[in-house]
């Protein structure tokens, strides 16, 4: 016996009521529908008495449905009319509604729905001379229970021989919406003006030609701050473009407000990028066969996974109390704008894919890699973004039947990763900004902010407390309390710099344990003893990290010596060839040997790694030491990889990284330089004219991101 589905006229309800999230976007859908019907403006209008919301209209000035479209089209649930045609219609858009049910919003909305429309359309291909009449459908929602059988819900359709709205030639569709379902406090109403002002991309020019305009016969909407208001108060401005696999076009902008009168503005364009930086780069989770996780980047081609042209604005504010203190404008109004709209929302063809951008959704991860993360990056409250799409080069991105994003396929994770690499170098050159900012602004602006509040707070014991032997008591505290926070302070920062290796150490060690199997199971003896003396090596390396020293005299090329062994192999892997000194130096300075191999460790590390993001097939390490800086024995370090992107002033603040995707932790030359200064040496940044490097490291033109570490020749 066969048999077959039926449906019953509640899957109407599950379609609208039920699927469709909120209001916003039920209203969404219905300006979809004017947007693909090659409207230039949609009007909603939101009309109140007796101090409630009574009715909701959305008007356009599209196309418009003749009777036969109504029939065939409008009525029909799940049409695949647009679907089918995947292409650009008369005004050359391509259709946002793809499944059908998109219209159904209306269900969500009203119990009555009073729909006009007015095409000037042939009324079908047999009649091309018979013009169409206006249109007017009425759905009465309230009877869909009462109906058994599809069958039974009965539309009301009928032709008006004289326009009752589209007059003197106008097109277009009109839906009024009565009987509200819900009782809309003000509250609500201004959420959903909100989520409407945003369905139109802030950033856009004005020629797009599509348009969304709300108004009200009351002052619902008195007072709420618009996009421009807010616009001006910005410190940071960032756009970008990203085609195939490179940065198309790129623009930072730093602008200081008129009161902070101390800095100057910055701008940095597409011709300041690094030529690496161009090359569009993601980071995926690799999984190895033992099941373990690690990250690596790839490149991406926004092309190949059908993506399109992607265009990125943002405006990244400054909401630090000594800063924002300085502002021209109200400060509430900046924040509470900021609260509800910040984020970063997209857009295809300048109409809004929801629900990105919207508080719940972190799409980005923006707010969690900033708890994961102490500092250089962006929270969602302090930006307004939007990335922008073209439909017709989009399809690989597919949205979600409840019409809440994107499906989560690979090209959407290809997507994401774009993405989240314009941020990064916006928010690179942003952090290099905010921390020249911070220096000139901020009350506490040097570098040791415990040690200079202890300072004003033993001055102040001095001048204020005239008993000497309560002087003395307080002081005495305060002494011993400065030297506890030192020895604290060199104890973790000793920590931090071995923990910032622990991860190379046993990346290394499980490659080398992976070998060692191999070789064994196949009984190679030769190359067991091979990979037995490596792994020794480099755990004799990194202990002599990690051990307790005292400064003394110590040679150089020791330090240098066993460095370069515990790199050895990563040096390999790389393809990464290294030229040195070091066996023919007998320069000795005064300094502690674990934490001096710990930081030339650090410093080759940066180096592997931006010559691996270059993808130089012929990476060069130069590690030279010299007696060129008077007072000091030195150990030179240079690469040929692409340099410093960020100031080295800069560089050595904490938690700020140049990196992409602000992947790290931006500690590595924070705690280097650190470390030197506690040696009682220097970190030096160098550019390749004020330093005298050996012929050939000049020839093979290793000399980019010249770092020079100067121990002292005498004891200090």
């Amino acid at each position: 016996m066969n048999e077959s589905f039926t449906i019953t006229p509640r899957i109407i309800a599950h379609f609208g009521e039920d699927l469709i999230k909120n209001e916003s976007i039920a209203l969404l859908e219905l300006v979809k529908n004017s947007y693909d019907a090659c409207a230039s403006v949609c009007t909603i209008d939101f009309h109140t008495g007796n101090g409630k919301l009574q009715s909701l209209t959305i008007a356009d000035d599209g196309f418009g449905m003749n009777i036969n479209v109504i029939k065939n089209v409008w009525l029909v649930i799940g049409t695949d009319f647009k679907h089918k045609k995947l292409e650009p219609n008369c005004c050359g858009r391509f259709p946002l509604g793809e499944k059908g049910i998109g219209r159904l919003g209306v269900h969500k909305l009203g119990n009555k729905i009073t729909l006009i429309s007015k095409s000037n359309k042939p009324y079908s291909s047999e009649q091309p001379d018979v013009i169409s009449k206006e249109v007017e459908v009425t759905i009465d929602w309230t009877t869909l229970s009462q109906a058994k059988e599809i069958k039974d819900f009965i539309i009301d359709v009928k032709e008006n021989d004289t326009p009752k709205y589209f007059t003197a030639g106008k097109t277009g569709t009109k839906i009024l919406i009565e009987g509200l379902k819900t009782t809309w406090d003000r509250r609500q109403i201004r959420e959903v003006y909100r989520n409407l002002t945003s369905l139109n991309s802030p950033f856009s020019g004005a020629n797009d030609s599509f348009k969304v305009e709300i108004k009200s016969n009351s002052d619902l909407f008195s007072g709420l701050p618009s996009f421009e208001d807010i616009k001006e108060s910005g410190l940071y401005f960032g756009h970008c473009v990203l085609n195939g696999i490179r940065i198309e076009d790129f623009k930072y902008e730093f602008k200081p407000w008129s009161s902070l009168n101390k800095i100057d503005g910055r701008i940095v364009s597409i011709n300041d990028l690094q030529k690496e930086d161009r090359n569009i780069k993601g980071i995926k989770t690799i999984i190895d066969d033992k099941g373990k996780k690690r990250k690596e980047d790839y490149d991406i081609d926004l092309n190949e996974s059908q993506i399109g042209k992607i265009e990125f604005d943002i405006i990244i504010y400054d909401t630090d109390a000594q800063v924002f203190n300085l502002i021209n404008t109200e400060k509430s109004s900046i924040k509470s704008y900021l609260k509800e709209n910040g984020g970063i929302r997209v857009y295809r063809d300048d109409v809004r894919v929801y629900d990105y951008g919207e508080p719940t959704n972190d799409w980005l991860g923006i707010d969690l890699k900033r708890v994961h993360r102490v500092g250089g990056n962006v929270s969602n409250n302090i930006i307004l973004g939007s990335v922008k799409l073209n439909r017709a080069e989009s399809f690989g991105l597919k949205e979600k039947t409840n019409r809440e994003g994107f499906i989560e396929n690979e090209a959407y994770q290809v997507f994401v990763d774009a993405v989240d690499y314009a941020l990064s170098l916006i928010v690179r050159e942003r952090n290099v900004d905010k921390a020249r900012l911070t220096t000139l602004y901020k009350k506490h602006k040097v570098v040791e902010p415990v040690l200079s509040d202890l300072e004003d707070v033993i001055t102040l014991v001095k001048d204020k407390v005239p008993d000497e032997k309560d002087k003395n008591e307080i002081l005495n505290y305060l002494h011993r309390i400065s030297n506890q926070y030192k020895e604290v302070k060199e104890v973790l920062i000793k920590s931090a710099n071995a923990g910032l290796n622990l991860s190379v150490v046993i990346h290394e060690i499980e490659k080398q344990v992976a070998a060692l199997i191999g070789h064994a199971q196949r009984g190679e003896k030769d190359s067991i003893i091979a990979v037995t003396t490596n792994l020794e090596k480099i755990v004799r390396g990194y202990t002599a990290m990690i051990r307790k020293s005292d400064i003394r005299e110590t040679t150089l090329s020791s330090i240098v010596e066993t460095a370069l062994e515990n790199y050895e192999f990563r040096f390999s892997d790389h393809k990464i060839s290294v030229l040195s000194n070091w066996r023919e130096s007998k320069l000795k300075a005064y300094l502690p040997e674990a934490e001096s191999i710990s930081v030339l460790t650090n410093l080759l590390d940066n180096a592997v790694y931006w010559l691996s993001y270059a993808r130089k097939e012929n990476g060069r390490i130069s590690v030279y030491i010299t007696d060129q800086f008077n007072g000091y024995n030195s150990i030179i370090v240079s690469d040929n990889g692409p340099g410093f992107n960020i100031p080295t002033d800069v560089a050595i603040k904490p938690f700020i990284t140049g990196k992409p995707h602000n992947i790290g932790m931006g500690l590595g030359l924070h705690i280097a330089d650190e470390m030197m200064r506690a040696m009682k040496g220097q970190l030096l940044f160098l550019d390749k004219n004020e330093v005298i490097l050996p012929k050939i490291v000049r020839e093979n033109q290793i000399e980019s991101a010249i770092i020079v570490l100067c121990f002292p020749k005498e004891k200090k």
